[in-house]
């Protein structure tokens, strides 16, 4: 910030001096052109900095809740154990996110599931399936399907739950 100002100080001498024919009217409207500027800048800069300070301070809280809670946030350098490092990070990220989108993802919910029960009564145990399919079997008609990564392996876990004349037939827990 400090080189443009100085920078600016030292060129506006020879950019108002380069025309013989300037009026002071002129310079005035230029100087005020040049002022209006450098004001949008500093108040860009300005808002950089606080942004920059913002940013500096959750980092900052993120590190504190870390602390506290026991997790290692350091990165390895070795490229394939920061690969596995951000990796690992991800699955857990994922597989916390799948955890806590509904009721499916609970073993308690999937022990409350028999035989006989209604569409209705498995979206009230299990939430909005994630996926609903027709069946080619002849004794399912419809399938719900929920998926995601509950135990943070990287891979999907299904669960299924088969229904013909809107009653359960069978189901597979994904756990």
């Amino acid at each position: 910030m400090k080189k443009l100002l100085f920078s600016m100080m030292i060129l506006l001498p020879f950019a108002l001096t380069g025309n013989d024919s300037v009026t002071n009217a002129d310079l005035s409207r230029k100087l005020d052109l040049i002022i209006g500027k450098f004001g949008e800048l500093e108040n860009r800069v300005s808002k950089l900095e606080n942004d920059n300070r913002k940013v500096k301070e959750e980092v900052r809280e993120v590190a504190i809740t870390a602390r506290e809670a026991g997790v290692n946030l350091a990165i390895p350098d070795d490229p394939e154990k920061k690969n596995s490092f951000f990796k690992d990070l991800r699955n857990k990220l994922n597989s916390e996110g799948d955890k806590s989108s509904g009721p499916w993802a609970r073993v308690e919910s999937w022990s409350k599931i028999r035989k006989n029960q209604t569409r209705y009564q498995i979206r009230m145990l299990l939430g909005d399936p994630h996926e609903v399919n027709l069946s080619l079997s002849p004794r399912i008609d419809q399938v719900y399907k929920y998926s995601g990564d509950l135990n943070a392996d990287g891979k999907q876990d299904l669960g299924i739950v088969n229904f013909y004349r809107d009653r359960v037939v069978s189901f597979t827990s994904p756990h």
